[in-house]
């Protein structure tokens, strides 16, 4: 998750230099924009839509305080943090009132921006976070009151009223299945649980892949409703994929029919049931919704991934399994394949997305059905561990050579940028933003790949350019250091006597 950056100054060389330092820190940011100005500003931020605002003090037209007056009007939450000089940090103060988080004094190093701005992406995942707690809470609370709605179980008027302005023009499409014991198959009773969750995923996935608008509930253990938006044709193309899907999966068959929610209150216990129904039930409970639990694992993954820390993501595989490996063995078959799904989903969101940075792969991958043959018929929640362990080496191997493919690209990209630009000062803080890493990071992957410095690299290199001249030019030795990206010519000749142990001059000579 990148949390975006509008940056507004007066002065292009300071916005440039604030570019440059939030590329490379490495904290969770991208600039989104810039602007000159206050009154720029703010017709970015409709535009962008920021996360966080590093603005001046002093500007034409519109000041920074002024600037974070109308920030703070703004129904949406966007953290500011102003830039000012020592003799305006009084005015500057005055930001507070509308909420400013930080001060920035100028002249500002890389360094001393580097902890404002991870104060102020914690503060950005935190709100992030809430919002999909909630989102999550309102899905969960849509999601019972629709199932009691369904049943036929007393609900409160101001639910029913919330309710009948969600499935407002949707339609209900409702899935039965025949039976989770099909032949051909060795599934037994205690299997519903999870077939129930595969089931479940297979909707979800294709619903996502759709684009479709709308709810996904299981009423009873062999009972699913979509609350969903679109036309007919659109629903029953959808209905009929994921039966076939379903059926091609997990070999369960599934009958599905379409309900036009325009008579709402005729909903009201349409899936009720008989009394054999709901002692059925009893026996067949709903299974826990684990999609959550599935994103969950995959958004940790992906964190770890992005962050190069490969050791804790192994280490965070093993606390799941050992967590999973002390459960029920049917909970376990769950979390099995919740983590299962998890991996994945990080797979394909990471290691091999499509051109426009979606996740490649589709559900007609043969993974869930292969799981559900390989998780049905163990017994002991150690067995499931076993299972996963599998899982999580596979994904490790597959994680490890996508890391060393990327790396030798990024080593390259980087040996290019210093074959164009040996000649300027191509200081590592611009290597790194050029491969879009932070310094730290760059620098770890750059010695480790070659097995030297960065720095003693460069030195190599540009020596090696200017022995070529001084074998076969009559420049001048300060000619041939300023060719080879040495302003002074003495220095040049220090490190030249360091490394090649003779002169430029003795070189030639010798030459």
């Amino acid at each position: 998750m990148k949390g975006k950056v509008l940056i507004v100054d007066d002065e292009p060389l300071i916005r440039r230099g604030l570019m440059k330092m939030i590329a490379a820190s490495q904290t969770g940011w991208s600039v989104a924009g810039e602007a000159d100005n206050g009154m720029e500003a703010m017709a970015l931020i409709e535009e962008l839509r920021p996360d966080l605002v590093i603005t001046d003090i002093r500007m034409p037209e519109m000041d920074g305080v002024e600037l974070c007056r109308h920030i703070s009007e703004l129904e949406r939450p966007i953290d500011v943090m102003v830039l000012t000089a020592y003799k305006d940090f009084e005015f500057a103060q005055a930001a507070l009132r509308y909420g400013a988080i930080d001060f920035l004094l100028k002249p500002l190093s890389a360094e001393e921006l580097t902890k404002p701005l991870a104060k102020a992406f914690k503060l950005f995942t935190e709100r992030q976070e809430e919002l999909v707690r909630s989102l999550a809470e309102q899905n969960r609370l849509l999601e019972h009151t629709l199932r009691a709605w369904l049943l036929g179980l007393p609900l409160e008027e101001a639910a029913v009223r919330r309710l009948r302005r969600t499935c407002e023009g949707r339609a209900l499409l409702v899935y039965t299945v025949d039976s989770y014991t099909p032949a051909g198959k060795d599934y037994r009773r205690e299997d519903a649980r999870l077939l129930q969750f595969a089931v479940l995923n297979v909707m979800q996935e294709l619903f996502a892949q759709a684009g479709g608008e709308g709810t996904i509930v299981s009423v009873k253990h062999d009972v699913f409703a979509v609350a969903a938006a679109g036309a007919a044709a659109e629903l029953d193309a959808y209905a009929g994929q994921v039966t076939g899907m379903t059926h091609a999966l997990l070999g369960l068959t599934l009958r599905s029919e379409r309900i036009d929610s325009a008579s709402f209150a005729a909903l009201y216990g349409c899936l009720a049931g008989s009394p054999q129904d709901a002692a059925q039930s009893k026996h067949d409970p709903l299974v826990p919704d684990h999609a959550e639990r599935s994103k969950t694992i995959q958004a940790e993954a992906v964190a770890y991934i992005v962050q190069g820390q490969i050791e804790p993501l192994r280490s965070y595989w093993e606390g799941l399994i050992a967590a999973a490996a002390a459960m029920t063995p049917s909970d376990a078959k769950l979390e099995g394949l919740a983590i299962a799904l998890a991996m994945e989903a990080a797979r394909k969101r990471v290691l091999e997305p499509s051109a426009d940075g979606s996740p490649a792969g589709h559900t007609e991958d043969p993974g869930l059905g292969v799981w559900i043959e390989a998780l049905q018929p163990l017994r002991e929640a150690q067995e499931v561990a076993h299972w996963l362990r599998a899982q999580a080496q596979a994904f490790m191997y597959r994680l490890n050579s996508w890391l060393a493919g990327k790396n030798d690209k990024l080593l390259d990209k980087a040996v290019r940028y210093i074959e164009q630009h040996y000649k300027g000062d191509c200081s590592i803080h611009d290597v790194a933003q050029h491969v879009h890493l932070s310094v730290s990071y760059f620098s770890n992957l750059f010695k480790k790949e070659t097995g030297e410095s960065y720095t003693n690299y460069l030195t190599k290199f540009r020596l090696e350019k200017a022995k070529i001249l001084l074998s076969n030019t009559n420049m001048k030795i300060s000619e041939v250091a300023e060719a080879v990206g040495y302003d002074d010519p003495n220095y040049f000749t220090t490190v030249f006597r360091n490394w090649v142990r003779c002169s430029p001059s003795e070189f030639r000579r010798m030459g």
